[in-house]
Order: structure tokens, then C-alpha cells, then sequence
């Protein structure tokens, strides 16, 4: 979708340290990092999501405060960064979501996230068939393979969804 007018809000999708582990491409959070402080510095909202394991016996992924299901250094949420938790792996699934989205005035949406090819492309979707402008940040993502990344980034963008580098950020 690229450039339209409206408010863009930045959605990080789960980094966390159990989802991180499990990541193709270390070297996107670095990414990522630079994507949000580029968000913040156009005054961009931020809006971190995180996924909580629904079952309080996963005691590692379903308490927030657990190292694994904490953030990862970096993308811990600031004061008046919302937080929005989710059981599942689309972000969109909570109701809260779009209420917040429309809250913000959002008409452009920019992703980075864990893991490309399930929560990251699930939100993708998810938001552009809620009209709204999509665009994720392809290497500040990264998907349990190589090849699992760039297969979903391929369908997002035969699906109409925006793909850019972190690097393009500067030119939007």
C-alpha cells in the first residue's frame, strides 16, 4: 500500500524473549530498534503487542512478568505505549485492537515484529482487511527460516500489503 495520508502508528508484534529465541535472523531487532526510535522521533504512537500463553500452568509464557515471556532489551514499552495482550496468535483477535487504532486516528499501519510468517503476517491481513494501509518492515522482522520469511513476505505483497527495508523508513 506505501504512502497514503493519515496517522501512522507503529504495531510491534510479540518481541519477546521466548518468541525471540526461536527467530531466523537475530539482527532484526537491531532493525526494529531503529524503526521504532524513527516512529518516535515523527511522533508516531507505539503500540507493543505481546502473546501470553492462555494456559496459567505455562507458568514461563502465560505471567507477563516471567523472563521468557518478557520483552526483549529494547522494546520494552515506555510510559504511554499501550500494551495489548493476546492468548492467539493474531493481535486482531482482541477486541481492544481496533478500538485503540481508531482511538489514535490511524489510517497507516507499519509492522515489525516475531514471527514474519505467523503473528507478523496475521496482523498484516488482519489490518488490511479492516482498510487499513499496511506496510511491514521486512528485515525488522524475522520468521522461524529464511525461507518461511521470504515466502510470507512474498504473499503479503501479492496480497496488496506494503513491503519495505528499515532503510526506505527515511523516505516515507
Amino acid at each position: 500500500m506505501g504512502k497514503q495520508a493519515g496517522n501512522t502508528t507503529l504495531l510491534e508484534i510479540d518481541w519477546q524473549s521466548w518468541i525471540a529465541g526461536t527467530a531466523h535472523d537475530a539482527s532484526a531487532a537491531g532493525r526494529a530498534r531503529r524503526v521504532r526510535s524513527a516512529a518516535r522521533a515523527r511522533g508516531w504512537p507505539v503500540i507493543c503487542s505481546r502473546y501470553l500463553s492462555a494456559d496459567p500452568t505455562d507458568t514461563s509464557r502465560a505471567d507477563p512478568e516471567s523472563t521468557d515471556a518478557s520483552f526483549v532489551a529494547g522494546f520494552e514499552p515506555e510510559q504511554d505505549d499501550p500494551v495489548v495482550t493476546k492468548h492467539g496468535r493474531d493481535v486482531f483477535d482482541v477486541p481492544e485492537l481496533p478500538v485503540l487504532l481508531d482511538r489514535l486516528h490511524t489510517r497507516r499501519l507499519l509492522l515489525t515484529g516475531l514471527m514474519t510468517d505467523h503473528g507478523v503476517a496475521l496482523a498484516a491481513r488482519s489490518a488490511a482487511a479492516r482498510d487499513w494501509a499496511v506496510t511491514v518492515v521486512a528485515d525488522a522482522c524475522a520468521a522461524t527460516s529464511d525461507r518461511a520469511h521470504d515466502r510470507t513476505l512474498s504473499e503479503l505483497r501479492a496480497a496488496g500489503i506494503g513491503i519495505i527495508g528499515a532503510d526506505e523508513l527515511a523516505t516515507w
